[in-house]
């Protein structure tokens, strides 16, 4: 079967009040440090490293904790509704892609769809780690394929995580596993995806494609009743194994690297989307670097970047754009597509 003809919308993204810079994080983490002093000096530059290389500057919590993730959810699918003079009666499919959530069961998918006011839709969650938002996009893509009935679908992703984070720190020996929980940030994001193109402007999607290595699914990972854990320098290790599946990707809607006008990468850090891109010789000067603005909002990096890009007009129609998202588990989801105005 090929690819359907669909587009998916401009995003519509939400951040949280709370601005956290690294000083906040460096203090947070002091106050909660109960060993030698020392030693503290150790443990600061080492913290300091670690955002230099990411470039981490500041990211965004939700100071109030009685807010619910489908709260944010909501906002961002309103505020994409509202931008392309859409009903929420228009939404026939609705996908909830974070890896936040409040409860087990019903999908928070329910809980959005009635936040939006939508009467009658096909709801339901999708969880996988950070790829979960463009999993989702996958996924309606199918259905849009499968089910001529469907028209229009949305889906979207909020990330409040800060419970499971922790500043705990006691040496340089803990950031190999808290280090990346240092760079994470919030927020939320929606995307509207239907057979024709948006008023807004829209990516035709061309192709998408998903890969997973499960022998590395205990790399990272956030327990029931935990905080996140990280063994980030392995895991960012397997970033070899994605210019191999983008490279497949190009090969499947017949574009060489420099061709490409925009490289949308997952940004846990600036070094390793540099690193990635220059691996497929990707000219650095068409790759979005966003994590100085928001840090690292797991499933919602890849439309926090495109926003960016949209809002500076650096996108134009026309334009060859390649998202992609690499995450615990190992897995990746990409996608190709051509901005349409």
């Amino acid at each position: 079967m090929s690819f359907p003809r669909v587009y998916l919308s401009r995003p519509a993204v939400v951040l949280p009040a709370g601005r956290v810079d690294n000083d906040e994080v460096l203090r947070r983490i002091r106050e909660s440090y109960r060993g030698k002093p020392a030693h503290w000096p150790v443990v600061e530059e080492s913290v300091r490293y670690v955002f230099a290389r990411c470039n981490t500057h500041v990211r965004y919590f939700e100071p109030d904790t009685s807010v619910r993730v489908a709260d944010y959810a909501a906002r961002a699918a309103t505020a994409c509704l509202e931008a392309n003079d859409l009903m929420p009666d228009a939404i026939d499919l609705l996908i909830f892609g974070g890896i936040a959530r409040n409860y087990f069961e019903p999908a928070t998918a329910m809980e959005v769809a009635h936040k939006v006011g939508v009467q009658s839709c096909h709801a339901f969650d999708v969880t996988s780690a950070c790829v979960g938002l463009l999993e989702s996009i996958h996924i309606a893509c199918s259905y849009l394929a499968l089910h001529p009935e469907l028209r229009t679908a949305l889906v979207c992703s909020a990330e409040l995580s800060s419970q499971f984070l922790s500043f705990d720190l006691q040496g340089p020996a803990d950031l190999m596993r808290k280090a990346a929980g240092l760079t994470v940030g919030n927020a939320a994001a929606a995307f509207l995806i239907r057979r024709e193109p948006f008023d807004e402007g829209s990516m035709k999607l061309l192709a998408m494609a998903n890969m997973s290595l499960p022998k590395h699914w205990d790399l990272c990972k956030v327990p029931i009743d935990g905080t996140f854990d990280s063994l980030s320098t392995e895991l960012m290790k397997l970033n070899v194994h994605a210019p191999p599946e983008l490279f497949k990707l190009f090969e499947r809607v017949g574009w060489k690297t420099d061709e490409i006008d925009h490289f949308v990468f997952h940004q846990p850090g600036d070094a390793v989307v540099l690193e990635t891109s220059a691996a497929m010789g990707i000219d650095a000067r068409k790759v979005a670097l966003t994590h100085r603005y928001y840090a690292n909002t797991a499933t919602t990096t890849v439309p926090l970047a495109l926003d960016h890009l949209l809002r500076e007009r650096r996108i134009l129609a026309g334009d060859r754009i390649v998202f992609s998202s690499a995450a615990a588990g190992f897995t990746m989801v990409s996608g190709a597509g051509v901005w349409v105005d």
